[in-house]
């Protein structure tokens, strides 16, 4: 490597050699043909190495399933943040040593040629760094959220009451029903839903969530405030999605369901053989108050919720999204606000314990703009109608920040999202299967999305929460899984339609 005792020197040189050296660590010494000391050689073997390695990571990324890979295996993720950072060092190191050997000759000059060219140096790894930071706390809030490693899936036992189950939770994340359901409630399969479903984009890699008919992930929602998780959840909705075909539908649950049931053989099931003794939005908090009927583990109250919901349903539920409504208002407002039409004029909730403004005293009809706070509200009345009509308005919420997380929008908001979310929701789908998580989102969009959503409202007039049959109920939910299938007599509903 050719080197000189006396490189070139000025002001312009400086220059040149800061900004080269941002460009392509050892570049900017070229230019200004100064000597390679041993740690420039170093800063600029490593830059490379870091270079090559990124590369590898990032150029096959074609979607947001394999980005969601990436996050997934956190040695990756990790990695990605010090390759990052280590760009950013070694540039900045070879950009103030280019500088420093290219300095004005004239003492007068040096301080001025000196603080441009650090000026340069910081402002061109600037981006660098601040990625490499982005990368590092999104790791902390993916960790903090996505913890659990052993999923739990509560799989719904018969109705007969002589017939237990052998094992109401299992601990993989296969969703094999147990349920002995009448024969309407049974076409829950793949291949079931491909005949009617669009099919998904061909694709070379394998299927996610192999051996599973559908996923299925309970969405709850109530308020709990900052590090305080022992709530009532006052929404309760299942998410159902084939994972092949991406057709998809949503069961909303009253929270004031009576007498929630209990496979038989847990310890539920034989502390409340008839079905649990309070509405269904008190299991959380009761459940988290006695653990040990969940055998002490952590997040029992979650569990049981789960339990129950799939027994009431007849379908497994794979995971849960536990979401803080008090960190809900940052989530939306990240995202920049929501889209909801309102289809009839309410009067607000009163103004939410963590709200940013005072909100309107109604919300009139028509398509509204609604930051974190309005939505909040909105989703919370029901000061003129009934929990059941707040429940389609949670759902038209939902439907909202569906449609408001397009990619532009999370790109541009990304940090604060992500702040936002690690503040707000608890689940149990584990890290290592966000990367197939994220394929069964896209099979969603390309199913229809939002405009193919059926959905079941299990509220009058078709099932009465205080006297609900379970037979009735588990055909409800097997017909509305069932692309074709009528609900109630009546075609499902779908969600993009309820919502116009």
């Amino acid at each position: 490597m050719r080197t000189v005792d006396h490189p070139r020197r000025g002001f312009w040189f400086c220059l040149v050699g800061a900004l080269a050296s941002v460009i392509v660590p050892g570049l900017g010494h070229l230019a200004i043909r100064a000597r390679f000391r041993r740690a420039v050689v170093v800063a600029t073997v490593l830059a490379a190495v870091a270079t090559i390695a990124l590369l590898l990571v990032l150029v096959p990324v074609r979607s947001r399933s394999d980005l969601a890979d990436i996050i997934a295996d956190r040695t990756v993720f990790v990695g990605l943040a010090v390759g990052l950072a280590v760009l950013a060092i070694t540039r900045l190191w070879s950009a103030l040593d280019a500088a420093w050997q290219a300095r004005p000759e004239n003492d007068s000059f040096q301080a001025g040629a000196l603080f441009a060219a650090v000026l340069v140096a910081i402002i061109g790894v600037a981006p660098l760094a601040a990625s490499a930071n982005y990368v590092w706390q999104t790791d902390r809030v993916v960790e903090r959220v996505f913890s659990d490693h052993d999923a739990t899936t509560a799989n719904p036992g018969t109705l007969a009451a002589t017939t237990s189950t052998t094992s109401a939770m299992t601990t993989t994340a296969a969703a094999v029903s147990t349920t002995a359901a009448p024969t309407t409630a049974a076409p829950t399969t793949a291949a079931a839903s491909t005949t009617a479903a669009p099919t998904a984009a061909t694709t070379t890699t394998s299927p996610p969530f192999p051996g599973t008919d559908r996923v299925n992930v309970l969405l709850l929602g109530g308020d709990a405030g900052p590090g305080r998780w022992s709530l009532r959840t006052d929404s309760m909705i299942v998410v159902s999605i084939d994972p092949i075909t991406g057709d998809s539908a949503m069961i909303s649950v009253p929270r004031n369901l009576r007498r929630l049931p209990f496979p038989e053989g847990t310890a539920l099931n034989e502390k409340y053989p008839d079905g649990f003794s309070d509405i269904a939005n008190a299991v959380y908090p009761y459940v988290n108050g006695h653990r040990e009927l969940m055998g002490g583990i952590e997040d029992a109250g979650s569990q049981a919720i789960k339990l129950g919901i799939a027994q009431l349903l007849g379908i497994p539920i794979n995971y849960y999204i536990l979401v803080d409504m008090a960190g809900f208002v940052d989530v939306v407002d990240a995202l920049g606000g929501i889209e909801v039409d309102v289809t009839k004029r309410v009067p607000s909730a009163k103004n939410p314990s963590n709200a940013k403004h005072p909100v309107p005293r109604w919300f009139e009809i028509g398509p509204q703009h609604m930051d974190g706070t309005l939505a909040l509200a909105y989703a919370r009345t029901r000061e003129a109608d009934s929990d059941y009509w707040r429940m389609a308005r949670q759902r038209c919420v939902l439907a909202g920040i569906a449609a408001a997380a397009t990619p532009r929008t999370l790109a541009t908001g990304l940090t604060d999202l992500v702040s936002a979310f690690g503040d707000a929701v608890r689940t149990d789908i584990p890290r290592e299967r966000l990367g197939e998580l994220a394929q069964v989102v896209d099979r969603y969009s390309q199913a229809g999305g939002l405009a193919a959503v059926r959905t079941l409202h299990l509220a009058p007039p078709l099932v009465n929460p205080a006297k609900w049959d379970a037979a009735d109920v588990r055909a409800l939910v097997a017909n509305v899984l069932t692309p074709g299938a009528p609900v109630g007599g009546t075609p499902a509903p779908v969600l993009a339609e309820a919502c116009a």
